[in-house]
C-alpha cells in the first residue's frame, strides 16, 4: 500500500523547487497550473481548472490568464531546471508529436528505464492538416494560421530555435542530443555542429554521403563504422546489428568520434523511451483529449504536465520499478507496467488514502 508521504514530497518539492523560480505575481498561476494540469489527466482545459476547487467563474478566469501568459509560458523550461533534472551528462531525446493539429517539439532525458523524462518543449501548427475545402472549420482555421506562420519561420528554423533556446536556457548543451530520422537535414546538422552540440540521428540506408571521394548510399558502406562527408562536415555514420527484431539495421550520423560502435548505438536504442513518454502522456494524462487551437496552449499544458512527470520520477526513484531488478523476467516486456504509470497509480492511491483513511476497504 503506497504511502502518503508522496503527496507530501512532491508538494514539498513544488513549494521550495518550483515555486521559489518565478515572480510573485506568477507564483499563484503556477500553483494553479501544477494542480489543474500537472498530475492528473486531461478533461478540458477549463473542466481541470474547476477541479483545483475554485467556484466556476473563478477558475474560469484563472485558466484563460494562464493559457494566454507567454512570458509564464517562456519561464516554464526555468522553472523545471529547479527540478536538477538536466544534466551535463545527460543524453536528451528529440522528436515531434501531433497532437489534433498541433505540434509538440519536445525533448527528453534518458532514464534507462523505458520512459525519457521531458525537459524541452515548443509547438507549433501540425503540417498533417487536412488541405481539402469541406474538412472541419476548426481544421482549415489551423492551416490558415499553420500558412501565415510558415511564412515568417520554416519547419526546421522551429527547430533550431528550439534547441538554440534549450542550450542559452541551460547554459550547456547535454552529452548528447538524438533524434530519429526526419531530422537529418542541412539546416539542423550544420547548426549543431557549428554550436559544438553531440548528436545522434539515424538516417535512410539510401542517403547519399562522400566516401573515398565517391557518392555513395550509406547501406553500400562496407563498414560498420565509416568516416564519411555531408554537408562540408567529416562526420560518421555506425551501422547497427540486424537481428529478426528490425526490418533493417540503424544507420546513425554523428559528431562523436570518441565513443565504440557498441555505445553508439546503445545511446540511440534509449531514443525510443520519447516514445513510450508521448504513449503514457496521450493516455495515462489522457492528452489525446486535447483539441486546443493556438501553439501556446498547448506549451503551457505541455510543460505542466512534463513538470508533473519529472515531480513524479523524483518522488518514486528507488520504488515504481527502479533499480536492479526493475524488470520482473516472469513477465514479458511488453507487458511490463512502466515506471510513469507505476507512479501516476501510486499517487492516485496515496491521494486516497489521505481522502478515506488507511482503514478502508
Amino acid at each position: 500500500m503506497p504511502s502518503p508521504s508522496i503527496v507530501r514530497g512532491i508538494r514539498r518539492r513544488i513549494q521550495k523547487q518550483l515555486i521559489p523560480s518565478v515572480s510573485a505575481r506568477w507564483s499563484k498561476q503556477l500553483d494553479f497550473g501544477l494542480r489543474a494540469y500537472g498530475l492528473q489527466a486531461f478533461q478540458s482545459a477549463a473542466g481541470n481548472a474547476r477541479m483545483t476547487g475554485e467556484n466556476a467563474h473563478t477558475a474560469l478566469r484563472k485558466q484563460e490568464r494562464l493559457f494566454a501568459n507567454q512570458k509564464l509560458a517562456d519561464r516554464l523550461g526555468t522553472v523545471f531546471d529547479g527540478l536538477g533534472v538536466v544534466q551535463s551528462t545527460s543524453y536528451v531525446n528529440i522528436d515531434h508529436s501531433d497532437m489534433n493539429g498541433l505540434t509538440a517539439l519536445v525533448g527528453a532525458v534518458q532514464t534507462k528505464h523505458g520512459r525519457a523524462i521531458p525537459c524541452m518543449v515548443e509547438t507549433t501548427y501540425s503540417d498533417r492538416l487536412s488541405a481539402r475545402k469541406d474538412a472541419p472549420p476548426r481544421k482549415r482555421e489551423l492551416r490558415a494560421a499553420r500558412a501565415e506562420e510558415r511564412l515568417c519561420r520554416s519547419f526546421s528554423g522551429h527547430t533550431i530555435d528550439a534547441l538554440q533556446d534549450f542550450h542559452d536556457r541551460l547554459g550547456f548543451w547535454p552529452r548528447g542530443l538524438v533524434f530519429d530520422r526526419g531530422f537529418g537535414n542541412e539546416s539542423i546538422v550544420t547548426h549543431l555542429a557549428a554550436e559544438g552540440a553531440t548528436f545522434y540521428i539515424r538516417v535512410k540506408a539510401g542517403r547519399y554521403v562522400e566516401f573515398d571521394g565517391e557518392r555513395t548510399k550509406i547501406q553500400e558502406l562496407k563498414r560498420k563504422d565509416a568516416t564519411i562527408q555531408l554537408y562540408g562536415l567529416s562526420l560518421r555514420v555506425v551501422r547497427s546489428k540486424q537481428d529478426g527484431k528490425n526490418d533493417e539495421p540503424w544507420y546513425i550520423l554523428t559528431n562523436d568520434f570518441g565513443r565504440s560502435r557498441s555505445k553508439v548505438v546503445r545511446i540511440y536504442y534509449h531514443r525510443f523511451e520519447i516514445e513510450e513518454t508521448f504513449k503514457d502522456m496521450k493516455h495515462i494524462f489522457e492528452l489525446k483529449r486535447t483539441r486546443l487551437n493556438k501553439p501556446l496552449s498547448l506549451k503551457i499544458l505541455l510543460w505542466f504536465v512534463s513538470i508533473g512527470i519529472a515531480l513524479l520520477y523524483l518522488a518514486t526513484k528507488g520504488t515504481c520499478g527502479f533499480g536492479s531488478g526493475h524488470l520482473d523476467k516472469n513477465i514479458h516486456s511488453k507487458k511490463q507496467i512502466s515506471w510513469l504509470r507505476q507512479a501516476y497509480e501510486q499517487l492516485q492511491q496515496a491521494s486516497g488514502l489521505l481522502l478515506w483513511g488507511q482503514g478502508c476497504g
